[in-house]
């Protein structure tokens, strides 16, 4: 996130509230300057006054958005694209929604990053611990002991070295990881980076396709509502994805619609939707109900891309509570080895 941009449950409380100033029949340079009067000092604040200068100025609202410099680019083409239809405060209250959604969403993947990333943190302070000051102690031992003791146990503690390092460098490289994906997350290009990262493996593949099909079609269904040419929404749609894979697919599309294909049709023979789905626009275009079938697919792709989210930031926890298991195992099995080599040397 930019470092002057709202957090995405401002930006959902921004937009909830000037939707209904507006259903309220308040124009919308008064109510930027109720929103600014109403809050406390704050980049809510910063954002509803520089609104309202822009407001005041002339500006649309949608372009007022834009010189805040405090609102994601994705809202202020979605606000742009209402104004052009008429129906701002739909497009604003869906904006509420998406964001307020948003939030959701990173404040699980905080909760599914910072709490394990706690656990490994004090699990390389154990394994640390174990390997600078409890395993010397019993090398001591063993250094002071003769025959056959002396060499069955020092070979278990030799094992034992092995086993505890290995498990600090992969604990150290899972808590680099995380606290990496945490920095890259506060930047635009970072998450641009995480985003592309997401598309490859084959754990995120699926969600990262998913969100992006979503977030593709709720556009499309918003420009093509908004009046414009079907050619020019596709274009300003595909401008919001940032999926490598759908990119090439919309480009695909766009081709096959400068060879007299419909949008229904190209889509469906590019396979950007599943078949089904697909099928379903195509017979929305036939019968003209192209926007209607859009906004469904759109609620059921964005539907279906929560639950891909929520599936694969619930598996998260318990893959890495294993990791931890196996971590505490290998920690007393270190700590275990050498007493069993004293116990056989012995017996």
């Amino acid at each position: 996130m930019a470092k002057n941009e709202l957090s995405s449950l401002a930006v959902s409380a921004f937009c909830e509230n000037l939707a209904m100033m507006l259903e309220a029949g308040i124009q919308p340079d008064e109510a930027a300057a109720l929103l600014a009067e109403d809050t406390s000092t704050g980049p809510f604040q910063q954002a509803a006054k520089a609104m309202q200068r822009s407001l005041l100025l002339g500006a649309s609202l949608s372009q007022a958005a834009k010189d805040t410099g405090m609102f994601p680019d994705y809202a202020v083409q979605m606000i742009a694209a209402g104004e052009v239809s008429g129906r701002t405060d739909g497009v604003l209250r869906s904006l509420a929604r998406h964001y307020a959604g948003q939030d959701q969403l990173e404040k699980k993947l905080k909760s599914a990053v910072v709490y394990p990333g706690i656990l490994l943190g004090l699990m390389a302070l154990i394994l640390i611990v174990l390997l600078a000051k409890v395993l010397p102690v019993f090398t001591g031992v063993y250094q002071s002991l003769a025959g056959d003791v002396a060499s069955s146990s020092y070979a278990y503690i030799r094992l034992a070295y092995g086993v505890g390092w290995a498990a600090l460098i992969v604990t150290l490289l899972l808590a680099a990881l995380l606290a990496a994906g945490l920095i890259l997350s506060r930047t635009t290009a970072g998450r641009a980076k995480l985003s592309g990262l997401f598309e490859r493996l084959p754990l995120t593949a699926p969600a990262s396709r998913k969100l992006a099909v979503a977030r593709f079609t709720s556009a499309l269904s918003i420009f093509t509502a908004s009046g414009v040419d079907v050619d020019t929404a596709m274009n300003a749609a595909g401008e919001m994805v940032a999926h490598g894979g759908l990119q090439a697919q919309i480009q695909r599309c766009k081709a096959a619609m400068a060879e007299g294909k419909g949008l229904a049709t190209a889509i469906f023979e590019q396979r950007l939707l599943e078949p089904l789905y697909g099928r379903m626009l195509l017979s929305g275009a036939r019968s003209g109900s192209t926007e209607n079938v859009l906004a469904r697919l759109a609620q059921l792709f964005t539907q279906d891309a929560d639950q891909a989210l929520d599936r694969l930031i619930d598996s998260i926890e318990p893959v890495l509570a294993g990791f931890l298991t196996l971590a505490v195992g290998i920690t007393l099995l270190s700590v275990m080895l050498p007493l069993i080599g004293i116990l056989g040397a012995i017996g």
